[in-house]
């Protein structure tokens, strides 16, 4: 292999970013909502670095719109009762419009103390502000993730208060950025090089996806062999590459090469399936019984990887030896009816492997979208029984897009601000009570309720309850259903937007979403809230777009998020 082709990376990083922290956002109650904007002239700065000219002159446009117009004219838009106008000096703006996303590329037309005492926005502010009728707050289109607090508490809408979003509003907001062209920015910080998954746009199918195929074999054979550091190497090595949006031919090989976490051993692979359409050592394993064997085993419920060698070890190789081990006839499936009968208030229905052995031809199944569908909205009506005004998002697969899912995610949050935590508190163990009670929760592997704050963090917090089941439509007269996996989350109101995300994934997207937090921005991310690590700060972030913006990320649609096969 010629080492001119497969070289290493250089040491130098790829797309480094300064370690800055992230203020406080600023939480306040509805009443507060009521403070009006005083008639005067609100300026605007434009910083027309990387903007296109086209787009200035569009923000100009806009703000002339409503500029120099006589107040007693019935012409007048009733965009906003500030006249709007354009100032040359930075100082005496109230509002800075600009693409730049980075603190030190915007230090270098804006000195830092005079852009924390202004509201800093992304040209949409002005655009929908204009559609809309009136100013918006500024949260959601904050520039700069490092002066969103900043930028909240400056904007001139006249509140500096977040809402929990209405009913809706994630679709509305999920729709709008489904029609953005994203590899058109020229002015996103998003690069299918840079060494985050949280950094890149992956999509579903990639253009490489038979080379992603073969490498999963070889991920999935490390980890199923306990080598799980080797595993890791190979899911940062498919990330990578689904994100990689060339068909990779010997011509761009050394592209490749350059690309972070692909060293000179993944490169020759890379270049063996460019030049023969496969790879030796995925053929060697798959001509072997042993990772066909374990790769069955862990598809029952309860058996992973160390489970499955050891079972292997005992001279078991096909699922029919396993049935035979955990004796489980043909009986067994009916027999988890029986597990209706049990009292849910002091034993949880719990999924056994024997169990999970007689149901997996159903749990492995795929679940078309339709189906899916079908299970939130029988979840959803379930619930209304119990407690109105909820609010809910089916996250992972399906929401990135995929036709089949191999489960069912369900976040689930109420509406209202001020009371919704308590309303939420309690209602999954309700839930899942009720649905158990119905027949449509027969097994129940885990249930799990909220966990205070701690600020001296002695103990671990945790925002959300966690019921994760197995679950079963009605029979009708068109089918019979099958058993399908139905994982319920429910977070307060503050953090729904983080669990949302957290339960979106895909895996690697969420690693490195934890890893960014951590070492470029000083915090902790997971999907049961944002806070900062050196004292335990919390954030509580209005829309998805704000967990991003809070983490001083872009925006990725869920659909751009497959950072695996």
């Amino acid at each position: 292999m010629p080492s001119s082709i497969c070289k290493r990376p250089s040491s130098e990083e790829l797309s480094p970013s300064p370690f800055k922290r992230i203020r406080s956002s600023y939480i306040c109650s509805f009443q507060d909502l009521s403070s009006e904007v005083q008639k005067s002239s609100l300026n605007i700065y434009l910083l027309d670095a990387k903007l296109k000219p086209d787009v200035v002159e569009e923000i100009s446009a806009l703000v002339d719109r409503f500029h120099n117009v006589d107040g007693n004219s019935s012409s007048k838009e009733e965009f906003t009762e500030r006249e709007l106008q354009l100032c040359p000096n930075v100082e005496d703006a109230d509002v800075i419009i600009t693409a730049v996303r980075m603190r030190k590329r915007l230090e270098r037309h804006v000195n830092w103390n005079i852009a924390r005492r202004k509201a800093i926005v992304t040209p949409q502010w002005l655009r929908d502000s204009a559609e809309s009728g009136q100013l918006l707050p500024c949260g959601r289109y904050a520039a700069l993730g490092d002066l969103y607090e900043e930028t909240v508490q400056n904007c001139p809408d006249g509140s500096h208060c977040q809402v929990f979003p209405e009913e809706g509003t994630a679709h509305r907001i999920e729709s709008e950025l489904t029609e953005r062209k994203y590899h058109s920015e020229k002015d996103t910080q998003i690069r299918y090089h840079h060494r985050y998954a949280c950094m890149r746009h992956s999509p579903l199918i990639c253009p490489n996806q038979g080379l992603v195929e073969k490498l999963a074999i070889l991920r999935r054979h490390r980890e199923i062999e306990g080598f799980d550091m080797q595993s890791l190497s190979y899911e940062r090595v498919i990330s990578v590459l689904k994100a990689f949006p060339y068909h990779i031919t010997l011509d761009n090989i050394h592209e490749v090469s350059e690309l972070p976490h692909i060293g000179s051993k993944i490169c020759s692979k890379i270049q063996e399936f460019v030049q023969h359409g496969d790879i030796s050592e995925c053929k060697s394993i798959l001509s072997g019984t042993r990772y066909h064997s374990l790769v069955e085993f862990t598809t029952v419920y309860g058996i992973g990887p160390a489970t499955a060698r050891n079972l292997y070890s005992l001279g078991l190789r096909t699922i029919k030896d396993l049935e035979n081990h955990y004796k489980v006839s043909p009986q067994t499936r009916d027999d988890t009816a029986k597990s209706l009968n049990v009292d849910f208030t002091t034993r949880l229905p719990q999924l056994s492997i024997k169990v999970g052995l007689a149901l997996r031809e159903d749990l492995r199944s795929r679940i078309p979208r339709s189906e899916v569908e079908e299970i939130h909205g029988v979840v959803m009506n379930e619930l209304a029984n119990i407690r109105s005004g909820c609010v809910s998002t089916i996250t992972g697969g399906y929401r990135r897009g995929k036709d089949e899912s191999n489960d069912v995610d369900i976040v689930i949050s109420h509406k209202d601000l001020k009371s919704g935590g308590d309303q939420v508190k309690g209602l999954c163990a309700q839930l899942v009570k009720r649905l158990h009670d119905k027949g449509l929760v027969i097994h129940v592997m885990h249930l799990s309720g909220f966990r205070e704050h701690n600020a001296l963090r002695t103990s671990h917090w945790d925002t959300l309850e966690k019921a994760l089941t197995v679950f079963i439509l009605p029979d009708d007269k068109k089918q019979k259903h099958v058993h399908r996996r139905l994982d319920l989350i429910f977070a307060a109101p503050e953090v729904y937007w983080t669990a949302v995300v957290g339960w979106t994934g895909s895996k690697m997207f969420e690693r490195d979403l934890r890893l960014w937090a951590k070492q470029e921005r000083g915090m902790r991310f997971d999907s049961s809230g944002i806070s900062r690590r050196h004292d335990s700060k919390l954030y509580f972030p209005n829309s998805e777009q704000e967990v991003f913006d809070l983490l001083g990320l872009e925006w990725i649609h869920p659909t751009l998020r497959n950072a695996d096969l």
